[in-house]
């Protein structure tokens, strides 16, 4: 699979190289001082991919001199794309208005020193690029980008743990539940006890997998000889894995053996055949793709000893793949009810529903309407409002308009920001780019599939795949993140195939925030915003109701923008004069009795009604 030409992680770098590659080509007729920065630039700018790459890559996020490093790189990269855009339109209408015979002559000798000129300019551009492209390696050379990225920081919490280690008093709405799998699992009619089985809990981070599997492992425990609980990492160390399930279950190596040294096979048939006679319960938490369960099985064997495996995960396939027999079972999360939310928020905050005060009953249902069921979420609002030193409203106001997407969140909400964290550094570069792009659209807005991937595609956010279609890739990126739980299915036809999705508060709050981050997507309500920005805007998202003073985003920077997207009932039309590089162009329209299609020379346009 090719990378993708457009990407979060580098920027426009795969656009621009392939375009250098072009401008290189014999009909452009460059300078001979031009080509030499070209060729300059590409190599240059290749390395510079590699190392963003491998940054993406990276288990952890980087330091923040690196990240300012990439931001440099990614918005270069775009300035680069500029100017190979406008010197190659004019060129290309250069030569297609151009007349032939004698009369195409006496034309081509008028303009020859305007030709010239143009190309010494374009020249100069490049010899200008050259010196900012040799200037930003420098700069990581100096900074030591490449020591930064490399060494892994050990002071990350993860705040995962915390589920193991739960207060199972404070638990809402799972006891219930809890005993219903191990009726289920262990106390099944018509089912061998003797024949092992496999519990997988799939659900979206924070949705309490982690705690639910512990709850049932604590229950059980007791009645199996041996037992294990073992956490799988974004990118695990299998060996690792097996060490600790071997020492858990309760092996003990002969004496001078150092278990270190083995090889996965080595620890594999050592845990199999200690485990190959007796009654066990292993619990395998967060598994994040099927090659790893599938190394893991295998030093789980099939007895006949009533054995039983819990695999915990947040993505649907993995969790089928776990259960292949006839009596295993997929378990999908679901949030908490009404009830249990509001049992699980009270108690946390003032020790019951009935101590509640009457004045923060309408703020805390916007709260947990927020919180949309999420254990996690609720656990985290909870605690920090009952941290809080009074019971002021505006306090509880404030700390629900923190949960929005537009507002820079408060430290305190970083432990539920790291948890939905985890389910974006574990994409691949393309994935992160169109979730990424899910923050062109207001909160709670139902978006459509085809839509969205036609989009996806004018960005040339899709990595290459032979025989494949762009519009059948794209799907593919959707359906992906509809099975990775980061999108939420609203609209399915009779096939089950999702039609339309939402995001998540929480998620959109994630990737507004990284959004910010990556200058990817400015998004806002308020134009006023606009004054002052420091960055170019690449792609814009408005969301705009009543009167707007269009006066003001007349005098923004935005000829660098390559998507514009407009939401809300007001009627100001943007200044697409101005939008010299825009690709894609999405409208909202509220009123009327007809939607519109307009042709035109962008790459995709749609507009609704």
């Amino acid at each position: 699979m090719e990378a993708a030409v457009v990407s979060v992680s580098h920027g426009a770098i795969g656009f621009v190289i392939a375009k250098l590659g072009d401008l290189l080509a014999g009909k452009y007729k460059l300078l001979k001082q031009a080509k030499g920065e070209i060729m300059f630039l590409k190599a240059e700018l290749e390395s510079m991919r590699a190392f963003l790459e491998r940054m993406s890559e990276a288990e952890e996020e980087p330091d923040k001199q690196a990240r300012c490093w990439a931001n440099e790189v990614r918005d270069l990269s775009y300035d680069i794309e500029d100017s190979v855009d406008e010197f190659m339109l004019l060129v290309e209408g250069e030569s297609n208005g151009e007349p032939h015979g004698f009369k195409g002559f006496i034309h081509r000798s008028m303009n020859l020193l305007t030709t010239m000129n143009t190309r010494q300019k374009v020249a100069k551009e490049f010899q200008d690029l050259k010196s900012r492209v040799m200037e930003v390696s420098e700069r990581r050379m100096r900074y030591k980008i490449d020591d930064a990225v490399s060494k892994p920081n050990n002071t990350t919490i993860d705040i995962r743990m915390l589920a193991l280690y739960a207060d199972t008093s404070g638990l809402v709405g799972i006891d219930g539940l809890r005993d219903e799998l191990i009726h289920l699992m262990v106390g099944e009619e018509g089912v061998s006890a003797q024949q092992r089985k496999v519990l997988s809990i799939v659900g979206f981070g924070g949705l309490g997998n982690t705690t639910l599997a512990n709850q049932i492992y604590h229950r059980l425990k007791w009645q199996y000889e041996c037992q294990a609980f073992v956490s799988v990492s974004q990118k695990p160390n299998i060996r690792m894995i097996l060490r600790r399930m071997l020492s858990q279950v309760g092996y003990v190596a002969l004496e001078g053996t150092n278990m270190e040294i083995w090889a996965e096979d080595e620890l594999i048939s050592a845990l199999r055949q200690f485990l190959m006679d007796k009654r066990y319960l292993i619990v395998i938490d967060d598994v994040w793709d099927e090659t790893t369960w599938n190394v893991i099985r295998c030093a789980l064997p099939k007895n006949l000893d009533g054995s039983m495996i819990i695999t915990t995960t947040r993505i649907n396939t993995v969790a089928r793949a776990c259960c292949c027999n006839q009596h295993d079972y997929v378990y999908k999360m679901k949030s908490l009810s009404n009830e249990d939310s509001r049992k699980l928020f009270f108690n946390r905050v003032f020790g019951s529903e009935e101590a509640c005060p009457l004045y923060l009953e309408e703020v805390s249902a916007q709260i947990l309407k927020r919180c949309a069921g999420l254990p996690l979420a609720i656990v985290i609002i909870s605690s920090l409002l009952a941290s809080e030193q009074n019971t002021l409203k505006e306090n509880w106001v404030h700390i629900k308009n923190s949960l929005g997407p537009n507002f820079e969140v408060n430290p305190t909400l970083e432990g539920m920001r790291q948890i939905l964290s985890l389910s974006y550094i574990n994409l691949p570069h393309y994935l992160k780019t169109c979730m990424l792009y899910l923050g062109m659209y207001p909160e709670d807005y139902i978006i459509w599939k085809n839509d969205l991937v036609r989009q996806w595609i004018a960005q040339g956010f899709l990595s290459k795949v032979h025989g494949q279609y762009p519009e059948a890739i794209a799907e593919g990126y959707f359906n992906e993140l509809v099975n990775r739980g980061i999108i939420q299915p609203v609209d399915t036809d009779h096939n089950n195939e999702v039609l339309s999705c939402k995001v998540h508060d929480m998620i959109l709050d994630l990737i507004v925030h990284k959004c910010r981050d990556e200058n990817f997507i400015i998004a806002t309500h308020d134009i006023q915003a606009m004054i002052g920005l420091s960055g170019k805007v690449r792609r814009l998202s408005l969301y705009l109701d009543g009167i707007i003073d269009g006066t003001i985003l007349e005098t923004a920077q935005l000829s660098q923008v390559r998507a514009l997207a407009r939401f809300g009932t007001s009627a100001y039309a943007p200044p697409l004069l101005k939008l010299n590089h825009l690709r894609v162009l999405t409208l909202e329209f509220t009123s009327g009795n007809h939607g519109w299609r307009y042709l035109t020379s962008l790459e995709y346009l749609i507009c609704f009604i």
